[in-house]
């Protein structure tokens, strides 16, 4: 499973299963400050950011960021936390 992570309530949510390394994840570049995305790296998380946002109610927001973590973690399964506030 590859974990994605679009907002800092999904990765406070996840945050557990993030550090214990067993899952590679993906974050959007609004999530954690650059400080925070280099202590995870330090600390072994197999993290990736992509370079823009993501809004999870977007389509082509989701298509384009689905395609780049399919391209690279071929034939898992991808988790994402979507807002059901609206």
């Amino acid at each position: 499973m590859v974990i994605f992570i679009t907002s800092k309530s999904a990765y406070s949510e996840m945050k557990s299963l993030i550090l214990s390394k067993e899952h590679p994840i993906w974050l959007t570049c609004n999530v954690l400050t650059d400080e925070e995305y280099e202590a995870l790296w330090k600390s072994g998380v197999n993290a990736s950011v992509l370079d823009y946002e993501v809004d999870t109610e977007n389509k082509d927001d989701m298509d384009c960021a689905m395609s780049t973590i399919k391209e690279h973690h071929f034939g898992q399964n991808i988790w994402v936390q979507i807002n059901n506030e609206s």
